[in-house]
């Protein structure tokens, strides 16, 4: 198992403070620094952990807001083309059943006129009968034989004229029955169409029913997961913000006994970020302790100042300026160069995760990454740099 670096380096003071004076005290100081460095690596990384879930959960809910914002949009015509399909279907049905009034309307006329069709011929079978009824002897011979020409005359007039009258009804009952057949019969056409109408209005209004079905059921599930993931990330906000609070406590300490044994053994120390610039315009790009300085080390140049700290820890811009590098980078392992104009640039490696991309533009203070140990790297540290023209100078001055 790797033992972090920042634990090696506080045993590391522990032993050079042993042959100082107060060197148990100091003893003990590096002690207490190397348990509340654990606890905060520990608070850090459960950090980081939330901070990667809150940012799923954030890209979830702005996916889901996009996806019901799409069903939405297409669900707003089709609704409007269910309510036209069902309210012409409807329409149709009503069509149908005015339809289906007239026609038994008609059919009822049809059978009066068939009833009294029937009458009439019952009316005038009877006349036909009275007429015969005194016998075999023809009625009109009898005229001829017993009386006057005239009476003759009158008689078959009589007879002519009640002949025309059951002529002319006979003749207007088959008329009106002609034409109530005629129209039952342009009833029964409409009632086919109305019945087809009908139908075809019932599929469209069913198939518009279903889609906008569909549609409502995939806008529900979109809620309801939206409301879920809304309350799991409002439930990680506050998560973090205590982490938050238990790790800023926590990292007050550990600066605390830090800047005990730096004060101890004499050397630099790089305190918590400073928002005041230095005189040359310079912050501190993260809060730790110097573990190695600019200069030569292990017999070549060692360019850049390592800033030992918990990985996870912000490392921000020190100085205004513009991403020209961000990313992978050999032994620098995760690298982000800033270009600050007038050929000078600073340079932040082995983080754990960079935070920008090249060509964004950073404020001094600004988020550029945490700190970490990829590329060539023994632990967890921040590897400082300042190049003027692309010249490496020490850091130190400048912050």
């Amino acid at each position: 198992m790797r033992i972090p670096r920042y634990a090696v380096i506080a045993s590391l003071l522990a032993a050079g403070a042993a042959a100082l004076p107060g060197a148990a005290g100091a003893t003990g100081i590096a002690d207490r620094k190397q348990a509340v460095d654990e606890r905060l690596y520990g608070a850090e990384a459960r950090l980081i952990a939330v901070i990667n879930r809150q940012a799923v959960l954030t890209s979830d809910l702005a996916v889901l807001t996009r996806r019901l914002r799409d069903v939405n949009k297409r669900l707003a015509p089709l609704a409007a083309r269910r309510d036209t399909a069902v309210a012409a279907h409807r329409m149709a049905v009503g069509t149908l059943a005015q339809v289906n009034r007239d026609l038994a309307f008609q059919r009822r006329q049809l059978g009066i006129a068939t009833s009294r069709l029937r009458l009439q011929r019952e009316v005038l079978a009877e006349r036909i009968r009275e007429i015969y009824r005194g016998g075999d002897e023809d009625p009109l011979l009898g005229l001829l034989q017993g009386g006057s020409l005239a009476e003759l005359a009158g008689a078959t007039a009589g007879i002519e004229r009640a002949t025309e009258r059951d002529r002319m009804m006979i003749t207007a009952v088959a008329r009106y029955r002609g034409l109530t057949r005629r129209s039952a019969a342009r009833i029964a056409v409409l009632k086919e169409r109305a019945v087809a109408a009908e139908a075809e209005a019932g599929v469209r209004a069913e198939a518009a029913t279903a889609a906008a079905h569909a549609l409502d059921v995939e806008q529900r599930v979109l809620r309801r997961t939206r409301r879920v993931r809304a309350r799991m990330l409002a439930t990680i906000r506050v998560d973090r913000a205590h982490i938050e609070d238990d790790a800023a406590g926590l990292r007050e300490q550990s600066f605390a006994l830090a800047k005990r044994i730096a004060e101890i053994q004499g050397v630099p120390y790089a305190g918590p970020a400073d928002t005041t610039p230095s005189a040359a315009g310079f912050t501190w790009p993260t809060s730790g302790q110097i573990s190695s300085a600019f200069g030569p080390r292990w017999g070549r140049m060692h360019e850049g100042l390592d800033i030992a700290a918990p990985i996870g820890r912000a490392i921000t811009a020190a100085k205004s300026g513009r991403v020209i590098v961000a990313g992978p980078s050999g032994g620098y392992g995760n690298l982000v160069v800033v270009d600050h104009g007038g050929g000078l640039s600073t340079a932040y490696a082995h983080q754990s995760r960079i935070a920008v991309s090249v060509g964004d533009p950073v404020t001094q203070g600004g988020l550029i990454g945490y700190v970490g140990s990829t590329g060539h790297s023994t632990g967890p540290h921040l590897h400082f740099e300042v190049r003027v023209n692309g010249v490496a100078q020490s850091p130190l001055p400048y912050l």
